[in-house]
């Protein structure tokens, strides 16, 4: 006789609400914690609106910047058929007899007090303010801090956090798309934690408090910000341009680069040794084309042997060649994610030919996926997006499997890092004494802005930790802005940098100082050799 497992008991959940018209990305939070299992909606508060303020300023700059940037998160659409049956009350003294475990607030958080002794586990509400978003946009704040917060009784904690990129700094419609769609995800997530043992209060250091609505005052100082900013981007477009270029060296010889013509770019370069040659994989970035192929160049420590040669071209974009050596045979793993694809290809003439063999993983814009073997078990880091949000620079997520080959299932607690400081895969892993470190990308600043490595503290299917412990970052120079994959094997340490690049006279190779003048292996792991113990 097969013993049957009891069906865990839902949350009674009741949501407050100022209508049953409300904006995209609410719908999408409720469907959310619905598609959980592990709630239902009990109960409907409907309460009266706030008006919102803001100058005639104000009201016009938001006028004018959703008729330029038009969003999908904030567009209204009608919930009622989330709640068939559902009771509806408009009296927040009565909501306490409806025996609810939690309380879920999209209206004003004005009401928090009012009934956060009403359900067993308080009221939960974003933190959004009366102006969100003005306040990175005036002061070019290039972080976005997400919180999803929790009131029981007098005890106010964050019970989710999220750190996003500032994606435009003219417009707050663009920024806030992205931070809506992306906040959808947070109460599921929460009550996910929740049924697995308890929220845990989140702790970090930024100025938490959201502003008011700004006055005319405050808008025309930004008006005047704002002008100075386009004056500037022109300027800079006018004489220059970015460009990413791949660098290496071996030991702590001088470093080697290598510039493309000015009409693309290369980027992400993985190196493989094989029968004693190096060769370096990268992304290869065709301007005209709007996409990139992968690309391979042979080195040595003179410099080129032969290449740069394409190797893999699809119709759609390429870039990250996740390379490695498996039973005998070579397999890359590039970025697909314009398919919805983690794909794996074996090499059939090494290092020019190569085939499809199986796709590993079906998830929406899956980027930099990054593969370790570890005590028998190998592990899939990968960044996936949420539906909605415009990059998917900030979620990382995490995946296990018997072989490379699968089947991949989800870590419990995905995504396991949300934060643009140190989420997305940056390279290789890679040991160190006995302890395991993992390279990510820093986007706090811009794009691709520097690179951590990361001690791995915990790895399990329910549980990940890791710490930051080195940082490579451009230092400010002037013609560097940024470095975004680093890798290491035996004596080669490859990377690829950020140019600013002059449309006008000669190429220069960039002016690498700093906590980049560390950038090998025999350096780097001296440098971490203290950190080990973390792991321990």
């Amino acid at each position: 006789m097969t013993a049957t497992r009891a069906k865990p008991t839902l949350l009674r959940i009741g949501v407050i609400i100022e209508s049953f018209s409300q904006p995209r990305w609410v719908r999408k939070s409720l469907e959310n914690v619905l598609a959980t299992g592990l709630g239902e909606f009990a109960l409907v508060v409907k309460v009266e609106a706030k008006a919102h303020g803001g100058g005639l300023f104000y009201k016009l700059y938001n006028r004018l910047d959703r008729r330029l940037y038009p969003t999908t998160a904030t567009e209204l659409v009608n919930i009622e058929d989330l709640f068939r049956e559902v009771p509806v009350i408009e009296d927040v003294e009565k909501v306490a007899e409806f025996n609810l475990d939690l309380l879920m607030n999209f209206a004003s958080t004005e009401w928090n007090k009012k009934v956060s002794n009403s359900a067993k586990h308080g009221v939960w509400f974003h933190t959004f303010g009366d102006a969100p978003g003005f306040h990175e946009l005036m002061h070019d704040v290039s972080l976005t801090n997400l919180s999803l917060k929790s009131l029981q009784g007098e005890t106010e904690q964050i019970i989710y956090h999220s750190v996003s990129p500032t994606l435009s700094r003219f417009s707050v419609s663009v920024n806030n798309n992205n931070c809506y769609w992306k906040a959808a995800a947070f109460p599921a997530r929460a009550l996910r934690d929740l049924q697995a043992g308890g929220n845990v209060a989140v702790k970090f250091d930024h100025v938490s408090d959201k502003p008011g609505t700004p006055g005319n005052a405050k808008m025309a100082h930004t008006f005047l910000k704002l002008s100075g900013r386009a004056a500037a981007r022109v300027f800079e477009k006018l004489s220059s341009f970015d460009q990413w270029i791949v660098a290496y060296r071996f030991d702590n010889d001088e470093f080697k680069y290598l510039i493309p013509p000015a009409d693309r770019f290369w980027a992400d370069p993985f190196q493989l040794k094989v029968d004693g040659r190096y060769y370096i994989f990268f992304e290869d970035y065709v301007n005209t084309a709007g996409r990139a192929h992968i690309s391979v160049v042979e080195v040595d420590r003179n410099g080129i042997v032969s290449g740069p040669t394409e190797v893999l071209k699809l119709d759609c974009h390429l870039s990250y060649p996740f390379v490695f050596e498996w039973q005998g045979d070579y397999y890359m793993i590039p970025e697909t994610g314009e398919r919805n694809v983690v794909e794996l290809y074996r090499a059939t003439s090494f290092p020019f030919k190569w085939e499809p063999v199986k796709v590993l993983l079906e998830a929406r814009s899956p980027l930099d996926t990054t593969l370790i073997e570890m005590n028998g078990k190998w592990w899939m880091f990968v960044n996936i997006e949420e539906e909605g949000v415009t990059v998917n620079w900030d979620e990382l997520h995490l995946y296990y499997a018997e072989s490379p080959l699968g089947p991949w299932k989800p870590h419990a607690r995905n995504p396991v890092i949300s934060a643009v400081q140190r989420a997305r895969p940056a390279g290789r892993l890679f040991w160190s004494k006995g302890a395991l470190f993992r390279p990510s990308q820093d986007s706090s600043r811009w794009y691709g802005y520097g690179t951590i490595i990361n001690i791995v503290i915990d790895i399990s299917p329910s549980a990940y930790t890791e710490v930051p412990v080195l940082q490579f970052n451009p230092d400010l120079d002037n013609d560097l802005l940024g470095i975004h994959t680093v890798n290491l094997l035996d004596e080669l340490t490859v990377f690829d940098c950020l140019m600013k690049r002059s449309k006008f006279g000669k190429v220069r190779p960039p002016n690498v100082r700093g906590s980049l003048d560390r950038l090998s292996s025999a350096n780097i792991k001296a440098v971490i050799k203290d950190k080990t113990a973390l792991a321990d």
